[in-house]
């Protein structure tokens, strides 16, 4: 599964677009998609204003859902001959789900085949985030009929990534508590394939470590300045599109989760000084 994130600087909307592969050597047609949008404890609680459903959204479970799930708000929409709602699993506590679906066989996904047009719309941040993908497969006739029964044999089958998606930001923002996030967010990237060269990981983990300096030393300008940095360096070395090069240090989920955040970092520090740095290159 792929992801570009994009964002509306004038409404804070981000929109992130996804396309979902079944690889060729899959036996099985592709007929659920569903990404974890939980919101924990200590995180913001995001608006709603804005967010536009598709076709065929299931508003009536899915409302009922938001009332009873603590989860990040998004808008859904899906491609053709698929359902988009909000759902929620049997794990304890449960998590909150963006959840796509189709079992009539003209638009599963079949083997060799890709699929785009599963959007959201959130004020949430580009965040990690659980995928579970499950592909069309018939219950034995002897498997009890029970809810339990059923859900723990099509989890036997069900595909679990990572991708990116909506995550709520902290309530009580800390700049150096997020700028070890970013670091955080960063070695996960280069973990999950997402930064491709460990080369391009060292030079940005060094530029963090520097802004991570000057936020201890109580010198939040210049860390500021470092970010602007940071940022320059992650637009220049991303591909944001689908279809990446192999050139490119950081594919379009590395881009989205690295400047995104790290430019909602540096809009909560003040104006970056202009004065030379002594980590100045």
């Amino acid at each position: 599964m792929s992801s570009v994130v994009s964002a509306d600087a004038r409404t804070g909307i981000f929109t992130y677009e996804y396309v979902v592969a079944n690889p060729p050597v899959n036996n099985e047609e592709i007929v659920s998609v569903q990404i974890d949008l939980s919101r924990h404890p200590g995180e913001t609680a995001l608006s709603r204003t804005g967010l536009v459903n598709g076709p065929r959204y299931m508003r009536h479970s899915s409302e009922d859902t938001f009332q009873r799930i603590s989860m990040v708000p998004v808008g859904i929409s899906g491609p053709e001959g698929w359902t988009s709602a909000l759902a929620f699993d049997n794990r304890t506590p449960p998590r909150g789900l963006a959840s796509w679906g189709s079992i009539d066989e003209p638009f599963r996904l079949r083997p060799g085949r890709e699929l785009g047009g599963f959007e959201l719309t959130s004020y949430g941040l580009p965040g990690i985030r659980e995928v579970d993908i499950e592909p069309y497969v018939k219950a034995p006739p002897d498997l009890p009929e029970d809810w339990e029964s059923l859900h723990a044999f099509f989890q036997l089958f069900a595909f679990r990534a990572s991708t990116v998606a909506p995550k709520a930001p902290p309530q009580n923002f800390v700049p150096i508590e997020f700028l070890n996030y970013l670091i955080t967010l960063l070695h996960d990237s280069r973990q999950l394939g997402w930064v491709r060269e460990a080369a391009e990981e060292k030079e940005l983990l060094k530029i963090l470590l520097t802004a991570k300096r000057r936020l201890e030393a109580s010198e939040p300008a210049k860390a500021a300045k470092r970010l602007e940095k940071f940022l320059t360096e992650v637009r220049e070395e991303s591909c944001q599109t689908f279809r990446c090069s192999r050139e490119r240090a950081l594919t379009s989920e590395a881009f989205a989760l690295l400047f995104f955040n790290g430019q909602f970092l540096l809009d909560r520090l003040p104006h970056p000084t202009h004065e030379r740095d002594d980590d100045d290159d």
